[in-house]
């Protein structure tokens, strides 16, 4: 290959690149930030994430004193049923989140189960907000149920 024909070659590929340059939106293009961390010797004032970890460490050790007053004040007969009880609740836990998980990798079953749950949602809708009759008891319901957890009933 002669000396002109790899110019010509170089010439064309970088006029496509030029091209190519030009011919970007400027939303696509890379923004490039760059952050310089403080040298581990300095002496200010602790960080967000210093503080954040604080709050999380403070908080840990409220929720750990609560579990232990609680598992102080129950029984010894019943701390077995306590433990029985948690660890059937993790295996539960466990055992449904692999279920779904398989369900969920089947391509039809799950598609399936979308469709089902729009055309559920979308009766639920037209039945009971379409009609003004049906809004009220199903305010009226909605209202007692919230009374009747938070205790006012």
């Amino acid at each position: 290959m002669s000396a002109l024909a790899v110019k010509s070659a170089f010439s064309a590929l970088s006029l496509r690149r030029d091209v190519a340059r030009t011919t970007v939106p400027a939303r696509f293009l890379k923004r490039v930030v760059r952050v310089r961390s403080e040298p581990e010797g300095s002496t200010s004032n602790p960080s967000s994430s210093d503080e954040a970890l604080q709050k999380l460490q403070a908080q840990a050790s409220d929720a750990l004193k609560f579990v232990q007053g609680k598992w102080d004040s129950t029984d010894n007969s019943e701390k077995p049923a306590a433990v029985a009880i948690i660890l059937g609740v993790v295996v539960a836990q466990i055992a449904i989140g692999a279920t779904i998980d398989a369900v969920d990798r089947i391509p039809v079953v799950n598609k399936g189960l979308q469709l089902i749950g729009v055309a559920v949602t979308a009766l639920f809708f037209y039945r009971y907000f379409t009609d003004p009759a049906e809004r009220e008891s199903v305010k009226k319901s909605a209202d007692a149920f919230i009374k009747s957890v938070t205790g006012e009933k």
